[in-house]
């Protein structure tokens, strides 16, 4: 029989732990390891939602918040029912969401619905067993806790955040962007003109000032205020992407945007 390793066991084996864990991480992390989609824009989420995330089934995650309903309703957790939950029906369907939440387990004679916070996606992950997300997200807890600093802490999330923002600039790219014969071009040329908005350098010249070989990755070479930058320049270019912004103007905007920035950076 395979062996947990003891470190990541800690958490599904304590109480304690699991509490620290809830209440001193960012919880947000959990997006940035898997995209989220929440009911409510406040990040009420349902059982049949974590199965989801944690990639099980309903009868797994409720198996876990049965055997430690305590803990779970200390994160807030409630089960809806008579006119609680006719009104949280009217929410999801009068909402933005209401549309994308359709199939999330609320059917039209359920006389009851639990709905959980972020804390409990968080919990589930720290408590269950034999699941490959759930032992990412603990060893994910396990690497922050060694490294050393606040500041490395606050380096490695925002870097993990980084590569959420470049995958849906890549999936804005594929989806929005017409084909051609430039569209393959289209991904390098989007994250160069970030970088000489940015730096006033494209990447070939920000690793030959670093010196970094061609194969290195340019951004763990940045500071968490350039990554910042570089993260929040790549959501404004998948939005303004998906709105059907050309790339004149985008680089237009992100001029506007941080160009007092880079007059700064080179006074």
């Amino acid at each position: 029989m395979k062996k947990v390793n003891t470190k990541e066991a800690f958490y599904t084996e304590s109480k304690s732990l699991r509490n620290d864990a809830v209440e001193t991480a960012n919880v947000d992390f959990l997006d940035k390891i898997k995209a989220v989609q929440y009911l409510t824009g406040d990040m009420i989420i349902s059982i049949e939602q974590i199965a989801n995330y944690y990639e099980v089934s309903k009868k797994a995650v409720e198996i876990v918040i049965q055997r430690n309903r305590d803990e779970f309703e200390e994160d807030c957790m409630k089960v809806l029912v008579g006119d609680e939950l006719k009104e949280f029906k009217i929410i999801l369907t009068s909402s933005d969401c209401g549309s994308q939440n359709e199939g999330q387990g609320i059917g039209s004679k359920a006389r009851s619905f639990t709905i959980l916070t972020k804390r409990s996606l968080l919990r589930v992950g720290l408590i269950m067993t034999n699941c490959a997300m759930a032992s990412k997200i603990r060893n994910y807890l396990l690497n922050l806790e060694e490294v050393s600093t606040q500041e490395q802490k606050a380096w490695a999330v925002q870097r993990e955040a980084g590569k959420i923002e470049r995958k849906r600039m890549t999936s804005a790219i594929s989806k929005y962007i017409p084909e051609g014969g430039h569209k393959r071009f289209a991904y390098p040329n989007y994250t160069n003109m970030i970088y000489k908005v940015l730096f006033n350098k494209d990447a070939k010249a920000m690793k030959a000032e670093r010196n970094m070989k061609d194969n290195d990755a340019l951004r763990d070479s940045f500071t968490g205020m350039e990554l910042s930058n570089v993260g929040e320049s790549e959501t404004i270019v998948t939005a303004l992407i998906a709105l059907g912004f050309g790339f004149d103007s985008i680089k237009l905007h992100l001029q506007t945007k941080y160009g007092k920035l880079l007059s700064q950076d080179n006074k």
